[in-house]
């Protein structure tokens, strides 16, 4: 009875392990479909609130939405309504909200409403307007029918007036004939006295074609003659035989971050601060240039003065043709061979203080002695610096002297002297100064040796 007992209950304790196991893997299957149920879930709704979330679902118009699509998901819904709209506004179902404000000329913030409203104020103003005008063209058809009648009116009165005015000048008809054919023998008689003197005219004419004829000739026997004498002027022209001759002085240095050159000649030459030269290549080109009438590749101004060389500055050059070492110099009017004569005649005023007197000329006779010159005596009231002719270079020169001599002795033709004074100075080639030309001569003398002390 005992063991009977006791196999039941191991019986039903097998059977308990066994639903209890069975239990546990069901429980285990359940719960794993559980989870996978879940993430599922989380998924759907996250693509849900992707499309619409649970605010929105929730709304008032959103459920409107919902309730006129009917079977219909709300997306189909929408975008049905969407099409229709762009085929509405711009006939094209594709069509953005950016493409439907471009093809309506919208703004970013304007509306539809808003543009239709402009639009119907716009056709209101212009159908005022169109019946304003048509107002205007009755009234103004009303005004034209009445200068119509107006106008017959005038037209009958000028045709009356016509024909009273023509019946009054009958008689002035016949005496305007009576005058024309006056007026026809009058033109008869002019245009036989036109006759004649167009022969008269073209005999004449024949006269003075026969002078100019003659003077041409004489004009063209003339021209041969004078060039004939220029040739002859040009052959007996002087000219330099040497072209080393021209030279007056050359380039010993220079520095060309300053733009000075530094040339051989001084004081001892007679050079002063102030006078200017130009730079060739060589001797060869100062004749090239004389004969082209050009200047020199470059120009210089003397700034300082030694014994016998000078501090030159460049006033005019060229990068292309820079000044080098063994550059020649020369000045038309400058030759430092030759010793200048001046006459210093009369009182002068040197110091400006407004009276002029001897002891002042003697100042001056002894500031070109200084300089180098040689004072000569000479009329009254004249000052002449002598100057021997140089072939080639002294040509030019004098002309311009002379010319200057001119202009002196014209305004100061009121001395009895002045007619002898311009002979002597053309026949020995002299070139009159003012006071103030020798003092500028004499102060760059003293600045010169300010300089050299």
């Amino acid at each position: 009875m005992s063991s009977r007992s006791s196999t039941g209950v191991i019986v039903a304790l097998v059977v308990f392990v066994v639903l209890s196991i069975a239990l546990l893997a069901l429980s285990i299957v359940l719960y794993t479909g559980r989870t996978a149920a879940e993430q599922k879930e989380s998924e759907a709704r996250a693509e849900l609130n992707s499309f619409i979330n649970t605010e929105q679902r929730g709304r008032s118009d959103a459920q409107a939405m919902k309730a006129n699509a009917g079977a219909e998901s709300l997306y189909a819904y929408m975008t049905e309504q969407s099409a229709q709209v762009a085929q509405f506004v711009t006939g094209d179902r594709s069509a953005s909200l950016d493409k439907m404000r471009t093809d309506l000329g919208l703004g970013a913030d304007d509306t539809v409403r808003n543009a239709l409203r402009r639009v119907s104020q716009e056709r209101d103003a212009r159908t005022q307007e169109a019946n304003s005008l048509k107002t205007r063209v009755a009234d103004l058809g009303k005004e034209i029918d009445a200068l119509k009648g107006q106008l017959a009116s005038a037209e009958k009165a000028r045709q009356d007036a016509v024909a009273a005015v023509t019946a009054s000048i009958a008689s002035y008809r016949d005496a305007g004939d009576n005058y024309r054919s006056e007026f026809d023998q009058a033109m008869g008689a002019l245009e036989t006295t036109r006759a004649d003197n167009q022969a008269r005219f073209n005999s004449r004419g024949a006269q003075l074609e026969s002078e100019i004829d003659g003077l041409r000739s004489e004009r063209s026997v003339l021209f041969s003659r004078i060039t004939a004498l220029q040739r002859k002027v040009e052959a007996t022209a002087t000219r330099a035989a040497n072209p080393a001759t021209l030279v007056d002085a050359r380039v010993v240095d220079f520095d060309a971050s300053t733009g000075t050159i530094f040339i051989d000649i001084g004081s001892n030459k007679r050079v002063v601060p102030g006078m200017t030269f130009e730079v060739f290549d060589d001797a060869a080109a100062i004749m090239a240039a004389a004969d082209s009438e050009s200047r020199g590749k470059a120009s210089v101004q003397v700034i300082k003065v030694g014994e016998s060389t000078s501090t030159c500055r460049i006033i005019r050059g060229s990068a292309s043709r820079p000044v080098l070492r063994d550059d020649v110099l020369a000045n038309a009017v400058f030759n430092p061979d030759y010793r200048f004569k001046f006459m210093v005649h009369g009182k002068f005023d040197a110091n400006g203080d407004g009276r002029a007197t001897e002891a002042e000329a003697d100042y001056l006779r002894s500031r070109v002695v200084e300089w180098g010159g040689e004072v000569v005596e000479g009329d009254e009231r004249r000052q002449a610096v002598e100057r021997p002719r140089q072939p080639g270079r002294d040509q030019v020169g004098a002309a311009g002297l002379l010319h200057r001599i001119a202009d002196r002795d014209q305004r100061r033709d009121q001395h009895q002297n002045g007619d002898e004074l311009q002979q002597h100075a053309q026949s020995h080639q002299l070139v009159g100064i003012g006071p103030a030309e020798i003092a500028a001569a004499i102060e760059g003398v003293e600045a010169s040796q300010q300089r050299q002390q």
